[in-house]
């Protein structure tokens, strides 16, 4: 087409007189020739080609002879106008097939009449109201019978095809009327522009067009949630594709759409009464999954988008606290990390849709998890009765959280983990402060085990990993200083029982605790310092010197410890006997053998025995073999007894040990009753517990495939007596405590108002433990009472430093 427009153009005009003045030139003259060239030949064959020669013999040149068209007449500009105007009439017609005449004629009538009679706008106006004449017939072809969805579109492409085909053609045939009139001013639409904008006015968007496209878009999106497809797809994926050239995807395509699926997810939401959480739940995550798979191709992007996130919106909002609430609360309890998942990342999708939340659906869900976790740390701390499984269910529910909100799951790590990791450690803090002390020693009681245990077959870095686990509870504890106390105690018992795994490991724990939780650990290093003095004390009491007497036993083992490192106390069994246990006569002449050594070497101090800490090594003659049995020095002395005579009671072995009941009992249970029964009751009767007339021999039946054999013993365990005495030592301390730290605060301050002395002495000892208010002012008291500090000039609610 550009090629044939060139050639309108650039025609010659069909009068003048510019060439014809031009003569040919006659060739007769030889001396106006140029001089006759040689021609080469191929062997006796003239050549093929011959030059055309004059009667001369020279060549010679024909005149240019340009014949002009005669002058035509006037062109007739009304003739044209009405040709033109009755093709686009009759080619704009929808009940026609078309126009028959030549289409050649056409356009040259438009040309003339745009570029010669300046018509241009008049032509433009024909056109105008013939396209919309055309669409408005089209759209009452619509509405002439009603149709289903299928047929609908079908009508509609086939409609679009033929008007796009239509432009097309009037396009080419009034090119000069586009080109040159048209498109050459800015304020005027083409004939392409102008044909799509009265198709889309008139036709797609009018009423009863739309009401169909959204009865196509309901049908298609019911059938892509049901799993079945009636509609024909491409179809609509052509409509949709329309709907873009026309510019007008949104309100034609988009707004319906979403509109369909805010009503469909609306009657979904209904459906929440008859389910339960977590299956309303598994409902939601379904049909976002579901709304973005649903996906024609044509769609654009935020288009399905938005459909995921109106689904999201519809079924979450109503039904924020069945899933923030009951929801989430059953997937804690069966531990699906999964599930958990799924709902924080959906209500973090819902919260994103919007930014005028009053509570947005994540802080619902945040909120709900806090007090979810508090209410279950809670149940487990204060759960007396299994008070041996605290510390693994407050590891399992720790882990479960940490899995949940890991890197590898949740959209907005860097968000979220902030936020839950807080509302996590509020929740584990709140809930150990329900029950005082118990946690702190509970997890020192665990690591405890850990320790004895060692790292068996795993790796030093699996064994800490353990020990990592068990020391993040830790940092949940408010009573710090219990957990040091209890952690000591049994740090105490591994070591001077031998009970630990390694000495390496507990002092790298040491080194941890120190470190990264209390400065205050690295004291316990002396204790250790202590064992290597005991040591060379006790090298050289092996090897004595000329001069010394010969040891009574030489397999004689004795730790020396300083009361103010160790927390070792002088213990009287039984009341009234001022001792702690009769021992065996050979056992007592070599303790005393090593304290007269002991004196020679350090005249100023004392020895305090703490027989319940010792042990002893023992060998046994059985019918089925000889055994060594490692045992406590309170179970030694019971079972040396039965070389005496053959049967003991219980009330005499009390008379002849003097230990008491609290410790008499479990020493027998441990022997007669236990895992080893080196002893055994002689009536028959059934039952751990232990009378006074209870009668026990030595049981010469004992078999064990082990030699060395080592008896379980009370001493592992603090006895209710010994934590008792533990919590009371701790209450000691943090009576002495508050009272210092109320003291450093007056001497800095001088006077100081009650409230903020009692704020100031909690920030003092946080580190520590968390006081309870009526314990400072307890406190505050008694220094008032001892002169330290004074109500100044009577008012209650001052204090003053007394210098």
């Amino acid at each position: 087409m550009a090629a044939s427009t060139m050639g309108y153009l650039f025609e010659f005009p069909t009068t003048g007189s510019a060439l014809t003045a031009l003569k040919g030139k006659s060739i007769n003259d030889d001396s106006e020739l140029p001089p006759p060239r040689k021609v080469a030949r191929h062997g006796s064959a003239s050549s093929p080609h011959k030059h055309r020669t004059t009667a001369t013999g020279r060549t010679g040149l024909n005149p240019i002879e340009i014949k002009l068209r005669t002058p035509a007449q006037a062109p007739d500009f009304a003739a044209m106008h009405t040709l033109v105007y009755k093709f686009i009439r009759t080619f704009l017609q929808t009940g026609k097939g078309g126009y028959s005449g030549c289409l050649g004629d056409i356009h040259e009538a438009c040309k003339v009449l745009v570029l010669e009679a300046n018509q241009g706008d008049a032509l433009e106006g024909v056109l105008t109201t013939s396209l919309r004449l055309c669409c408005e017939n089209i759209l009452r072809e619509f509405k002439s019978s009603d149709a289903s969805v299928n047929d609908f579109l079908e009508k509609f492409l086939n409609w679009w095809s033929w008007w796009h085909r239509r432009l097309d053609t009037l396009r080419a045939v009034l090119l000069f009327l586009d080109i040159v009139h048209l498109e050459s001013h800015e304020n005027k639409s083409s004939i392409r522009e102008a044909g799509f904008q009265r198709f889309k006015d008139t036709v797609l968007l009018s009423s009863y067009t739309m009401r169909n496209i959204e009865e196509a878009l309901k049908a298609w999106s019911n059938d892509k949630r049901m799993g079945v497809l009636t509609v024909d797809e491409p179809r609509l994926k052509k409509l949709v594709r329309c709907t873009e050239d026309l510019g007008c995807y949104e309100p034609c395509i988009e707004e319906p759409y979403l509109s369909r699926t805010t009503e469909f997810y609306a009657k979904e939401s209904a459906k929440a009464t008859s389910k339960t959480a977590v299956e309303y739940l598994q409902l939601c995550a379904k049909s976002y999954e579901q709304e973005k798979e649903i996906e024609m191709g044509d769609f654009r992007p935020e288009t399905s988008a938005a459909s995921s996130l109106i689904a999201l919106q519809q079924l979450v909002i109503p039904h924020i606290d069945l899933l923030a609430k009951e929801a989430l609360a059953d997937i804690i309890a069966t531990r699906d990390h999964k599930y958990f998942v799924e709902l924080h990342n959906m209500l973090t999708r819902v919260t994103s849709s919007s930014k005028s939340w009053t509570a947005s659906p994540s802080d619902t869900l945040l909120s709900h998890y806090r007090n979810d976790i508090i209410s279950r740390v809670k149940d487990i701390v204060t759960d007396t009765e299994h008070d041996a499984t605290m510390v693994d269910n407050l590891l399992e529910l720790k882990e479960f959280l940490d899995t949940c909100l890991s890197k590898e799951f949740l959209d907005d790590v860097e968000q979220s983990d902030r936020q839950y990791t807080h509302a996590t450690s509020e929740a584990f803090e709140k809930g150990f402060a329900c029950r005082r002390i118990k946690p702190a020693e509970m997890i020192a009681r665990k690591i405890d085990s850990l320790m004895r245990e060692g790292q068996k077959s795993s790796s030093d870095g699996e064994f800490f990993v353990k020990m990592t686990r068990i020391l993040t509870l830790y940092r949940f504890s408010p009573d710090k200083d219990a957990f040091r106390t209890f952690y000591k105690r049994a740090l105490t018992k591994r070591l001077l029982l031998g009970r630990s795994a390694s000495d390496d490991f507990e002092k790298q724990v040491l080194e941890v605790l120190s470190k990264s939780y209390d400065a205050a650990f690295s004291d316990m290093t002396q204790m250790f310092k202590d064992l290597v003095v005991s040591k060379d004390l006790l090298d050289d009491y092996r090897h004595p010197k000329r001069n010394e007497p010969e040891r009574p036993d030489l397999n004689l083992s004795v730790m020396v410890l300083q009361h103010s490192m160790w927390p070792v106390a002088k213990k009287v069994s039984k009341p009234n006997t001022g001792v702690e246990i009769r021992l065996p006569s050979k056992m007592e002449e070599a303790l005393n053998d090593y304290a007269d050594f002991y004196r020679t070497r350090h005249g100023n101090r004392r020895l305090t025995w703490a027989h319940y800490l010792g042990t002893a090594t023992l060998r046994a003659y059985f019918p089925a073999g000889k055994k060594e049995l490692s045992v406590s020095l309170y179970q030694a002395t019971v079972l040396l007894l039965f070389n005496e005579r053959d049967e003991w009671s219980t009330e005499e072995i009390e008379d002849r040990t003097s230990l008491g009941t609290s410790d008499l009992v479990p020493t027998i249970q441990s022997l007669a009753l236990g895992k080893q029964q080196l002893l055994r009751r002689t009536d028959a009767r059934i039952g751990k517990n232990v009378k006074r007339d209870d009668r026990f021999s030595f049981n010469e039946e004992f078999t064990d495939t082990k030699v060395k054999i080592r008896v379980n013993t009370i001493q592992q365990n603090d006895t209710v007596e010994e934590i008792q005495q533990a919590v009371k030592v701790i209450d000691q301390h943090r009576d002495a405590s508050l009272e210092a730290a109320i003291v450093r605060v007056m001497k800095a301050a001088k006077t100081m108002k009650h409230q903020q002395l009692v704020n100031e002495t909690i920030d003092a000892v946080s580190k520590h433990f968390r006081p309870d208010v009526n314990a400072i002012k307890s406190r505050i008291e008694s220094l008032i009472e001892r002169e330290f500090i004074a109500r100044k000039d009577g008012n209650t609610n001052v204090y003053s430093y007394l210098a």
